[in-house]
């Protein structure tokens, strides 16, 4: 059975060191200082960036406030150089995403770096006996069932700064799931030579997931793709899926009440666009316009959305199944009361792709066939306005939509298949229909 976005869910605390383990295994904890660097997610007009002090554990624990610039101010970043961190090669999205994707600020400066300096060695996970200098007491059998244990540096170090919070007055106060990478360095006492460092990425329950949502969907309010989704939920959750024509309905449902709908009316364009941009050619900086993305380029967006819509209803949303023709675009699955599989796909196209109906009479109902399923969906993504994209010339919107129509109408009934067009306007000056 195929699980739509296969977002790796075990990719949880993952962590790298520089250094060994043994090299802070030995001695007292007081004979170790400890700097503790995360970034908050409050903003440079939320607190002052200086030098701090706070009780902790009878004693004194500095913390450094500083606004970082750029990218090479921030600690996080640059020790993540050597990491990967990709998806799943069955998920349908890009197997590699950069690193600021895992980051608290998403590489976006300025942003306000703290810096926690214990006079003591606060790492939990040393072990004086052990000869790689690191404790091995998990339950791991048990993780599988509880999920990962929360950290307790990380959770000493949030301790720290919501006490420097309220004595700021300040009302924003850090829960665990608010920060997902830290680092922690260790130092002996009076050597201001790092003799270990110790990165922790993903460190939070959703963190991975969330974090590929939001790359997707950037840009966007989350509350409100939250209170949406909350909203199509409590409409379909009680949808009875017993055979392929509600199993249809409900993904055409999702498609016009959930994509359409946010993308025309609520203006969810940007993922779909390309930015205005200045780049150098020769000796000659010039300005590239606006421009459409392309297929390869907007499906994983389609997808993450359709996912997030639809995965919480028990329909599983697999991208570019290999059906034996070819690569179905969307193929949307489950499987009802009595254990029978049902399928139904969609596929999408670019309006001003030169071979749409190919795609719509000949690709789609191959696929169908393949799948074993005679219903399916050809949605078309429309950017045509008067001011930014052109294209295509020959048709206007009103005109595709009645087109598309037509024909789907016409290959359903020659292919005895049960195939619905819809159009979806991403242009940047929308129809006035969609205003």
């Amino acid at each position: 059975m195929h699980n739509g976005i296969e977002l790796n869910m075990d990719m949880k605390y993952m962590s790298m060191m520089n250094g060994s383990a043994k090299s802070i295994s030995s001695g007292k904890d007081e004979e170790y200082v400890t700097r503790v660097d995360m970034i908050l997610p409050l903003g440079p007009d939320e607190i002052d960036c200086k030098t701090y002090k706070v009780e902790y554990e009878n004693t004194i624990v500095e913390v450094h406030l500083k606004l970082m610039a750029e990218k090479k101010d921030d600690p996080i970043i640059t020790s993540m150089l050597n990491l990967q961190i990709g998806t799943s090669n069955k998920s349908g999205l890009p197997e590699m995403l950069p690193l600021e994707v895992f980051t608290d600020n998403k590489g976006v400066y300025p942003s306000i770096l703290a810096s926690l300096v214990f006079p003591f060695r606060i790492a939990t996970w040393v072990d004086n006996n052990h000869e790689t200098g690191i404790k091995m007491d998990y339950d791991y059998e048990e993780m599988q069932v509880t999920g990962g244990p929360k950290n307790s540096e990380k959770i000493k170090a949030l301790l720290i700064i919501n006490r420097l919070l309220k004595s700021l007055n300040n009302s924003n106060q850090l829960i665990y799931e608010d920060i997902t990478a830290f680092l922690e360095v260790y130092f002996r006492k009076g050597d201001f030579r790092p003799i270990l460092s110790k990165l922790t990425v993903l460190a939070s329950k959703n963190a991975y997931k969330n974090a590929i949502y939001d790359y997707y969907l950037k840009n966007h309010n989350r509350a409100k793709i939250d209170a949406s989704l909350e909203q199509l939920l409590t409409i379909y959750k009680d949808t009875d899926i017993n055979d392929e024509i509600s199993l249809s309905n409900l993904v055409n449902q999702t498609i016009e009440d959930f994509l359409i709908h946010n993308i025309e009316h609520r203006r969810w364009i940007e993922p779909f666009w390309d930015g205005e941009r200045k780049v150098n050619i020769g000796e000659n900086e010039t300005l590239i316009p606006r421009l459409p993305k392309n297929e390869t380029r907007i499906q994983p967006t389609l997808h993450v959305i359709l996912d997030m819509a639809l995965r919480p209803l028990g329909v599983h949303v697999l991208r570019e199944s290999d059906e034996g023709v070819g690569s179905l675009d969307f193929r949307f699955s489950y499987t009802n009361k009595e254990g029978l599989p049902l399928s139904v796909g969609v596929e999408f196209k670019v309006a001003h792709r030169k071979k749409i109906k190919h795609g719509l009479t000949r690709q789609l109902p191959a696929y169908l066939k393949a799948i074993r399923s005679r219903h399916g969906t050809f949605v078309v993504m429309w950017f045509k306005d008067e001011q930014y994209f052109k294209e295509p010339k020959d048709r206007e919107l009103e005109q595709m939509l009645d087109w598309l129509i037509k024909e789907a109408k016409k290959i359903s009934y020659e292919l005895n298949l049960s195939i619905s067009a819809k159009i979806i306007d991403a242009s940047i000056s929308p129809s006035a229909s969609n205003l």
